[in-house]
């Protein structure tokens, strides 16, 4: 993946871009952005490179972590509440905006599934979004995590717990876990 003005300070003219378009040996993903036919299978990874402030989240760090075994229609991504997501961001990803202080809490660096690294949250971070989050998305999705997480033998309550603290939802959090921990 590479953005035009690399291909051209690397000495490649811009109408070469097109021509390797045309013949298929690039796909143009959108204005500027490019991708060999093979990288596109690395969606995560892509989308990351091209904006580097977003964070995978709620259920799609759910699926990167084995929590669920629905693969999102849509990525989840959080960003900074100050960031401007262009338009096909917009169309990838649901997107999910949270104070400048809190965006770092639980980022982790984790493999794609094509072993690239991405920014994703930790699995306490991701059960506290998703829980924050309970109204915007599917009940099952919810539910499942929950008991998915409960049954984890290397859960950290006490990780967990602490974030909850910092969203104002440990009541909720309680709530969730008293009958399953």
């Amino acid at each position: 993946m590479f953005i035009t003005s690399q291909a051209v300070g690397a000495g490649l003219y811009r109408q070469y871009l097109a021509d390797y378009v045309k013949n298929g040996s690039l796909v143009r993903v959108e204005r500027g952005l490019y991708v060999s036919p093979d990288g596109l299978d690395d969606v995560l990874f892509w989308l990351q490179q091209r904006a580097k402030k977003i964070v995978y989240s709620h259920e799609t760090a759910l699926f990167l972590h084995r929590i669920t075994d629905r693969t999102p229609s849509r990525y989840s991504i959080t960003v900074p509440s100050s960031y401007k997501a262009s338009e096909a961001l917009k169309r990838f990803c649901k997107i999910y905006y949270i104070k400048n202080e809190l965006i770092d809490l639980g980022k982790i660096e984790k493999p794609s599934g094509m072993k690239n690294l991405i920014y994703t949250y930790n699995l306490e971070r991701a059960m506290c979004d998703i829980i924050r989050s309970r109204n915007k998305i599917d009940n099952q999705i919810v539910i499942d995590a929950v008991k998915n997480y409960a049954l984890l033998k290397n859960k950290n309550l006490h990780l967990l717990y602490k974030y909850a603290k910092e969203f104002n939802i440990e009541n909720i959090v309680y709530r969730y876990f008293e009958v399953l921990v």
